[in-house]
């Protein structure tokens, strides 16, 4: 049994009930099977903190009540996964709007829109273009089948992983010095500066360290330069 803000690093595949395709999944292998692995996504255990809404509210619910190391399956209604269809959710816009935003639309084609949401454009007609505002999983049932592969417990642990959230691939080499006990020092080397948005990843990595490891402390960020990397 576990509870709020306890730290679970968790293996999963995602698939929709009624067609049983996989539309997600932290296991290489089982990506490239499905045809859906990218060499741009890290794959392993993601980080999932209960009660932050993380993942959909059916499976983390069942997290609650997992075991580390103990392989599950469970079925989530839309009410507790992406929710159910809206058909007040469908907005017409002109063909012209979106190829002034260099969107050249066409049908299922999935969109991006300003305000983070999703839209799947269902037809196009008369210079007239349909998009569906629901989640393209909404009215699904989805089907988890996920293991708990550890629990962390360590304020150092928790860091590692937050910066691993939010710095991919590279959160690994951020080393981490405790100045004091509400003063963490992070040291990022060269090469992490030159990261696209680097200022906005470490005010939100610093963030999130504050929130869930040091509620009363502060994180220090320094840069390091060594002469091999200024050759």
């Amino acid at each position: 049994m576990f509870k709020d803000k306890d730290f679970l690093l968790v293996d999963y595949t995602e698939k929709v009930k009624e067609s049983g395709e996989i539309i997600d999944t932290t296991l290489e292998e089982e990506a490239k099977k499905a045809g859906i692995y990218s060499e741009d996504k890290s794959y392993g255990p993601v980080l999932v903190i209960l009660g932050q809404g993380d993942v959909v509210k059916g499976l983390e619910e069942a997290l609650y009540n997992a075991e580390v190391g103990n392989e599950k399956t469970v079925e989530i209604v839309p009410e507790k996964a992406y929710g159910n269809r809206d058909n007040t959710k469908i907005k017409i816009v002109s063909l012209s709007e979106l190829k002034r935003q260099g969107i050249n639309p066409y049908p299922n084609m999935v969109l991006r829109l300003n305000d983070g949401g999703l839209a799947t454009v269902k037809s196009i007609s008369g210079g007239r273009v349909i998009l569906d505002l629901n989640h393209p999983l909404a009215g699904k049932v989805i089907v988890y089948t996920f293991k708990v592969e550890k629990v962390l417990d360590t304020q150092e642990d928790k860091m590692k992983a937050l910066l691993s959230r939010w710095f991919k691939k590279v959160g690994d080499k951020i080393s981490i010095d405790m100045l004091s006990e509400k003063k963490v020092k992070l040291t990022m080397p060269k090469e992490l500066l030159l990261l696209e948005n680097v200022q906005l990843l470490k005010y939100l990595a610093a963030k999130d360290i504050v929130k869930y490891v040091y509620p009363e402390g502060s994180v220090v960020f320094e840069e390091e330069f060594d002469s091999s990397l200024l050759k």
